[in-house]
């Protein structure tokens, strides 16, 4: 099999090396082409494709903190709420992230590129009774928060869908 191509190779050497040899910049051209495609668009891609993901990621992270600062508008350090109150601030906050991510009815966001709907997978409000507590997620919380657990789907750019889970504790002092 080798003696087959080897009359091959050697073609392929002897045309490359009168190439690389060649001062009429045919070697410079050569080098900028293997540099192009093997290392430059394949860099540029692939930041592309990560700003974009982490673009719609802040999105849903950032309508997170409003919406739970929306929703904690009314509730101070000593406020303790309950039942109907607690649901009253959980109301307020799918609300208004809905509102904020402009969500339709099906679930999916106008202004992101998802291919499943946005969900809300937990959302627990604590109050200053319940306080210090640990959310389910493990996270130590001092003051009156919200906890809030989204998921959804992202389509990259060369079309794999990249699952989103998005954890985030907000508390009455926008931490």
């Amino acid at each position: 099999m080798c003696k087959l191509l080897q009359p091959e190779l050697d073609r392929i050497t002897r045309c490359l090396k009168r190439t690389l040899g060649n001062k009429n910049g045919d070697s410079a051209l050569i080098l900028v082409s293997v540099l192009l495609f093997t290392i430059i668009i394949p860099i540029s891609t692939y930041a592309m494709n990560s700003t974009i993901l982490l673009t719609q990621y802040d999105k849903i992270k950032q309508a997170i903190k409003v919406s739970a600062m929306g929703a904690l508008y009314n509730v101070s350090q000593d406020t303790i709420l309950y039942d109907t109150g607690k649901q009253a601030v959980a109301d307020a906050f799918t609300t208004l992230f809905k509102k904020n991510l402009q969500i339709d009815d099906s679930g999916y966001s106008k202004i992101l590129t998802t291919t499943q709907p946005i969900t809300i997978q937990e959302l627990v409000v604590y109050d200053a009774g319940d306080v210090p507590a640990t959310c389910p997620q493990g996270t130590v919380i001092s003051f009156p928060a919200i906890h809030v657990v989204v998921s959804t789907q992202f389509k990259d750019c060369f079309g794999k869908p990249r699952d989103v889970l998005i954890h985030s504790d907000i508390d009455i002092f926008e931490r």
